[in-house]
């Protein structure tokens, strides 16, 4: 299905987005594209401390690491203290998936969400801008190197500024579009309780 898609997703100007809900939907991506994939998962234990122990040893497993986490310990004025974390988890992409069926095995999983963002033609925007600019620098420092007057070396050199700026600008995206495409992130929720939610059989 998602494979049918990626032809006329090559013939659009803006990305691609794509969702797949539960636990199905997670076939092989097309070839050739660059995906950024995010994941929104809400889950429940009885063991809120042992589950996050658990989840560290399973991210630590897929070479993932966590880039943000908070845990509220709920009000002391309570009779049951409703303790819940929010985590913002960095998995390989290639492992999302692996990530997903470890979590049905370590927590009660009540909603799953991936979405799925197509940004080829942004990153390979991004990747030929690098590539121009890297030639124009290498152009401007061997005209630098043959300037005859101060007036073409001034010149030369405020214009080799702005490729650079430029340059550091653009390689900072790509940079960024790298690391979102080869690690998904997670964003998940887990609240402690004491029954866990019966998810209706599909």
């Amino acid at each position: 299905e998602m494979a049918a898609e990626a032809p006329m997703a090559m013939a659009m100007d803006a990305s691609n987005s794509l969702t797949t809900s539960g636990s199905s939907g997670s076939g092989a991506l097309p070839e050739n594209r660059k995906w950024i994939i995010t994941v929104d998962m809400n889950a429940e234990t009885d063991d809120l401390d042992a589950m996050l122990e658990n989840l560290d040893e399973k991210i630590l497993s897929l070479n993932g690491y966590v880039e943000d986490q908070h845990i509220y310990n709920g009000s002391a004025y309570s009779s049951r203290r409703y303790r819940n974390a929010s985590l913002t988890i960095r998995i390989p992409a290639e492992k999302a998936d692996s990530f997903a069926e470890n979590m049905a095995g370590i927590a009660n999983v009540v909603r799953s969400e991936k979405n799925l963002e197509d940004i080829t033609l942004t990153y390979v925007s991004t990747q030929s801008r690098v590539e121009a600019l890297e030639v124009e620098q290498d152009r401007l420092l061997e005209l630098l190197e043959n300037a005859e007057t101060m007036e073409d070396l001034l010149t030369i050199e405020a214009r080799l500024t702005d490729v650079r700026w430029e340059l550091e600008n653009y390689a900072s995206q790509l940079r960024v579009l790298d690391n979102q495409v080869n690690y998904s992130t997670i964003h998940l929720s887990v609240w402690e309780v004491e029954e866990p939610t019966v998810i209706a059989e599909r």
